[in-house]
């Protein structure tokens, strides 16, 4: 006997080139079921098609003109005006009173599917926002339907919020924690009555009022992992045009570092398991053939430096014609050997940089490095033709002004070719939510909850967001944001680019047009949600990857 199931992807509305990129933990959770004797389709909702089912048609003039009066403000006064900040909060109300009526429908096609396989199980992937907020309410009314069908749910959501998921909803029968390819093919022999909850690692679940945690275990030789599966009949969004043909690889997972305000660690483990240099550009191989690409990133969150010169070694052996992007070093980056990923079809490496002020570096961050690195490793990197993100936590918890301008100072002497600015988050299990406030923090007494069901505003700028439920270093979060966007208008002021990332870079080199131009395009389409342009865009994408 074996099991069917459906693996479900739903983050909302898709608000950037990159959320069309393939979901790869689906994909592996998939091998791993078919490995194990299991069936399972993978409905995945981050697609073209999805943009054009939450942007209606009759609201994209209105949502261009509201673009258009965005950006003139921003021009003319680099704030916005309270005609525009009415328009966008009007058509923002519009746009989720849509999208709750989508919730519905995207359930109801679900359960069509579920009839129409016979599944016996369904997994949801959770991520903050409409991941959350929508997948639950997906969730709730398939369980209306079917009150005996096993909901399971994992995704970085489970890694954040843990438990407190289960205070806030009954709907899932099991979440999972850490790495899920054994947990889902366990979880498949407990549908089959083979095998009792507590016997399966990585999970949360509700006993008799009392929640229950399982052992964490986690993948500990990745060369053992099986294929992720793409193929149509399985993952029916990679058909045609609906994705980018970009492909995420599982080379390396852990990260040795203790960054206080990363979850990476706790959920990889704080050291680096590697696949073989051979079985990387195998799987490079094998899938740019199956999909049809050229395109790839390393999805490891801190990728060792030896690794990439050695895959880069294998890349030019083998003669790959790809392109790929990757994590960036600046504390090891004289290990980095910068000619040789741009030789092998490296195009842009991302360094979380952080902050240019060391005092930030040390005390708010643990970064472990020193800022006249950072600056080599993006010199270094742009010397060798690479191009590079840095990314930066924008207010600090304890930033000030002075801190501030030697962030702005620092990035305008490393050049780097773009800046991401990020707000700060505080993570449960982090330290910077174990000793937030001895760090700067001051969490409000629901923060978690509020935390837990936050929702994104894609159409909105983050200054017409709901607060965060905390102060930082005594700021409210609007006093926060304006602190960014103050950095943000200054870097751009100095010639440096902001709000573009390693995706898109990569992006703007099989559409051989400028990293700004990408950037502008994308935050206008996007924005007014102009299906035809995106899909002209991933068209033009995906006509020029070529498998190797």
């Amino acid at each position: 006997m074996s099991t069917r199931s459906i693996l479900v992807n739903f983050n909302g509305y898709p608000s950037t080139m990159n959320s069309l990129v393939p979901d790869n933990g689906l994909a592996n959770l998939a091998g791993s079921l078919f490995e194990t004797g299991h069936e399972t389709l993978i409905l995945d909702y981050s697609t073209v098609d999805t943009i054009r089912r939450m942007a209606p048609q009759e609201l994209q003039t209105a949502l261009s003109d509201a673009y258009e009066a965005f950006l003139t403000d921003m021009r003319t006064a680099g704030k916005l005006s309270e005609k525009t900040s009415n328009l966008l909060i009007e058509l923002d109300r519009k746009l989720e009173q849509h999208k709750e009526e989508e919730f519905i429908r995207i359930a109801d096609e679900i359960i069509n599917k579920i009839e129409e396989v016979n599944a016996d199980f369904i997994g949801f992937k959770l991520w903050t926002g409409d991941g959350f907020y929508g997948s639950e309410k997906i969730a709730r009314h398939i369980r209306g339907k079917y009150p005996d069908l096993k909901i399971f749910a994992g995704g970085p959501h489970v890694d954040f919020f843990k438990e407190n998921i289960l205070h806030y909803t009954d709907v899932f029968d099991a979440i999972a924690y850490g790495e899920g390819e054994e947990t889902i093919s366990l979880l498949a022999e407990y549908v089959e009555g083979k095998r009792k909850l507590f016997e399966i690692p990585n999970l949360i679940y509700k006993q008799d009022r009392e929640i229950k945690f399982t052992d964490l275990k986690r993948v500990e030789d990745l060369n053992l992992l099986p294929d992720p599966i793409y193929d149509d009949e399985i993952y029916p969004a990679m058909k045609g045009n609906q994705k980018i043909k970009f492909i995420m690889i599982d080379e390396s997972r852990g990260c040795p570092n203790a960054c206080h305000f990363c979850i990476h660690p706790l959920k990889s483990g704080n050291r680096w398991r590697l696949r073989d240099v051979t079985k990387i550009a195998d799987l490079m191989e094998r899938l740019g053939n199956k999909v049809g690409t050229n395109a790839f990133r390393l999805a490891g969150s801190n990728t060792p430096a030896h690794l990439k010169n050695e895959l880069a070694l294998e890349i030019i052996k083998r003669g790959l014609k790809v392109r790929y992007v990757s994590f960036g070093h600046a504390r090891d980056a004289d290990k980095e050997d910068y000619e040789l990923l741009h030789k092998s079809g490296c195009v842009s490496l991302f360094f979380g940089v952080e902050s240019g002020s060391q005092e930030i570096l040390d005390k708010d961050i643990n970064k472990g490095v020193k800022v006249e690195q950072i600056i080599r490793a993006l010199k270094r990197a742009e010397k060798a033709e690479l191009l590079t993100v840095a990314s930066i936590i924008a207010p600090c918890p304890h930033e000030t002004p002075e801190t501030l301008k030697q962030t702005l100072d620092v990035l305008v002497k490393a050049k780097p070719d773009s800046i991401v600015i990020q707000p700060p988050c505080v993570i449960p299990g982090t330290q910077w939510y174990a000793n937030s406030s001895k760090l700067g923090f001051e969490l409000h007494e629901d923060y978690i909850e509020k935390s837990m069901i936050y929702r994104i505003r894609a159409l909105l700028p983050l200054i017409l967001w709901d607060p965060m439920p905390y102060r930082i270093g005594g700021k409210t979060y609007y006093e926060a944001i304006a602190m960014a966007q103050g950095l943000a208008i200054e870097l751009e002021k100095k010639g440096r680019i902001t709000g573009i990332d390693d995706y898109l870079f990569l992006v703007a080199s099989y559409l051989n047009i400028s990293p700004k131009e990408a950037r502008d395009r994308d935050k206008r389409l996007f924005f007014t949600g102009d299906y035809s342009g995106i899909e002209r865009m991933v068209n033009m994408f995906n006509e020029r990857v070529t498998a190797p």
